[in-house]
């Protein structure tokens, strides 16, 4: 199944470096790039960011569901346990951050790369990755129950118990992956692409004996 392109963030390469406080104009952020900051501001209100970086950004597990990240990176941040529930991301990108255990439930997910990231117990459930990349991450425990997978890449990431469980996997390549267990709803793996010691790995799951 031929892929979607993934488009890349439209940002300036000549951002205005700013401190959040004075970047933040009712709940909206944008144009800029924010460096070195240690951010735990919290709100009832969804956010609006837009066409902003954060580099070595420290979020103290904010709570921001129903906010809209529109041409952003995150850059060696810590988003550690945020709550980013209900969220829509379009053109983003997660570069080098920690993001264990992170809350992106019911969240529309798109054009989006998660790369060099640490994701384990992170949670997808209910959510949408329309043309989402994750790769060389580790995404132990993460949870993608009943989500909706469309043009979505997983590459050669550690993903030991994730959770797939009502989640159709047709047109997902696991195969470059590197996992021991995985839950999913085997009338939904039709069409996943895997390794043969993948399949192997599957066959024990569902009970089978294997002979030579």
């Amino acid at each position: 199944m031929k892929k979607t392109k993934r488009s890349a963030p439209i940002i300036s390469e000549s951002l205005e470096t700013m401190e959040f406080v004075a970047a933040l104009d009712d709940h909206y952020i944008s144009n800029c790039k924010i460096t070195h900051e240690t951010i735990d501001f919290e709100t009832g209100e969804a956010m609006h960011i837009d066409k902003v970086v954060f580099e070595n950004v420290n979020f103290l597990e904010v709570v921001w569901p129903r906010s809209e990240f529109v041409d952003v990176v995150f850059l060696n941040c810590d988003l550690s346990n945020a709550d980013f529930s209900r969220c829509v991301f379009h053109r983003t990108e997660f570069r080098n951050s920690k993001l264990l255990g992170t809350n992106f439930a019911e969240a529309g997910i798109r054009h989006t790369l998660f790369i060099d990231c640490v994701l384990n117990y992170a949670t997808f459930g209910f959510s949408l990755c329309n043309t989402v990349r994750f790769e060389t991450s580790m995404m132990n425990f993460a949870d993608f129950y009943e989500a909706e997978l469309k043009s979505t890449e997983f590459h050669t990431c550690e993903m030991n118990n994730i959770n797939f469980i009502e989640t159709g996997l047709k047109g997902v390549d696991l195969s470059t992956n590197r996992f021991e267990n995985i839950q999913v709803t085997v009338e939904k793996l039709a069409g996943c692409s895997v390794s043969p010691e993948q399949a192997l790995a599957f066959a024990r799951q569902l009970g089978l004996e294997i002979v030579d």
